[in-house]
């Protein structure tokens, strides 16, 4: 009987290690088979994760800091965050030091966009469509009841990293809903198609969001650059709010979607909007971010292993450093009225970038 090929290595390509307070968190995507333990649908070497070490990986759920485990155990862990088996939170806050709620059309979007301003203040996340079962992955394809759940793990991992609260709305993702079989990218000038097209899911959506929306702070919204329909709805039912007044225009700002902003123009995009009796048109307020800030970013990223591919990650992060050159940042599209109260987080961000390393 020819001999079994020896499992690939598992390399994570970080230069962060764990710190001493770190929360070690595991990643959902680990399958124990028997004798066996997989990651992703392959096999992983004993080496790396024997199978007496179960236990120790199922007490990896961010509760407990890395340093209180003993040096074996510790050693072990560590090998798994460098293979990516699991990922680090910082320590909790002891609460948001922002009222901030991030409107996200599907799990990754907010975090891809503003994860950094997540790790600096916290704040709640409010996924839309988020019954999903598309993947990158073959292993996962034939099994979408499996890839539905484990793309609302990675989400749950990637707000327990930023310590951020999350809202799970429940809508069907596009891409398994019939009117957008064909594709479900508009262009600049359908956008109105995205609601005439399913008039009763715009409303649904609309009443969601202004059940989450109500009681003050700040609301995050999808530019929509890319023209995905589902964030297309997510930002025409957040306009719909403002028009109807139940969403006051003071407390809006908008996102640039990742990671289509890396190569649309979200300046184009933000220029076609105008909100309000004015027609005013967002500005642009960037978000500066601590090196502290950026690394809970990379690690609440990583989690997203259906989806995502880390050269997109990558790309996204290299983005934040050309935007914020000589530092870090994210970019805001800021509403005339909402003015100061981004203004006042923009100087916060930038004060804490300042101060912590």
């Amino acid at each position: 009987m020819p001999e079994r090929p020896s499992p690939a290595p598992l390399v994570r390509r970080t230069t962060h290690a764990l710190l001493a307070d770190d929360r070690p968190i595991r990643l959902p995507h680990t399958e124990f088979d028997g004798a066996e333990v997989r990651f992703l649908g392959e096999p992983v070497d004993p080496a790396v994760f024997p199978s007496s070490a179960a236990e120790l990986w199922h007490a990896c759920d961010g509760t407990r800091p890395y340093r209180s485990w003993p040096p074996q155990e510790r050693e072990l862990i560590a090998g798994w965050h460098a293979a990516g088996l699991v990922v680090a939170a910082p320590p909790p806050r002891s609460q948001p030091s922002r009222a901030l709620t991030l409107l996200s059309p599907h799990p990754d979007d907010a975090q891809l966009a503003l994860g950094g301003l997540l790790a600096r203040f916290g704040g709640r996340v409010v996924d839309v469509f988020s019954h999903e079962t598309w993947t990158r992955r073959p292993h996962y394809r034939g099994r979408p009841s499996l890839a539905s759940r484990l793309l609302l793990e990675e989400e749950r991992v990637a707000c327990a990293v930023l310590g951020a609260e999350l809202t799970v709305l429940g809508h069907v993702d596009a891409a398994d809903r019939a009117a957008w079989r064909d594709g479900y990218f508009l262009g600049p000038q359908a956008v109105d198609a995205a609601r005439a097209t399913e008039p009763e899911l715009f409303e649904r959506v609309s009443a969601d969001l202004a059940a989450e929306v109500a009681g003050g702070g700040l609301v995050l919204v999808p530019l929509a650059v890319g023209g995905h329909v589902d964030h297309v709805l997510t930002r025409q039912a957040a306009l719909e709010l403002i028009a109807r007044k139940t969403l006051e225009p003071e407390r809006v700002a908008f996102y640039e979607d990742m990671p289509y902003s890396l190569f649309a123009d979200a300046t184009a995009e933000a220029g076609r909007l105008a909100v309000g009796p004015e027609q005013a048109v967002p500005v642009p307020v960037l978000l500066p971010a601590s090196e502290a800030a950026v690394r809970t970013k990379q690690e609440a990223l990583w989690p997203y292993r259906l989806q995502v591919l880390e050269a997109v990650s990558k790309r996204i992060v290299r983005h934040g450093g050309r935007l914020g050159a000589p530092g870090w940042a994210e970019r805001l599209w800021v509403l005339p009225e909402s003015a100061d109260a981004f203004g006042e987080l923009a100087s916060a961000a930038a004060e804490e970038a300042a101060t912590v390393g």
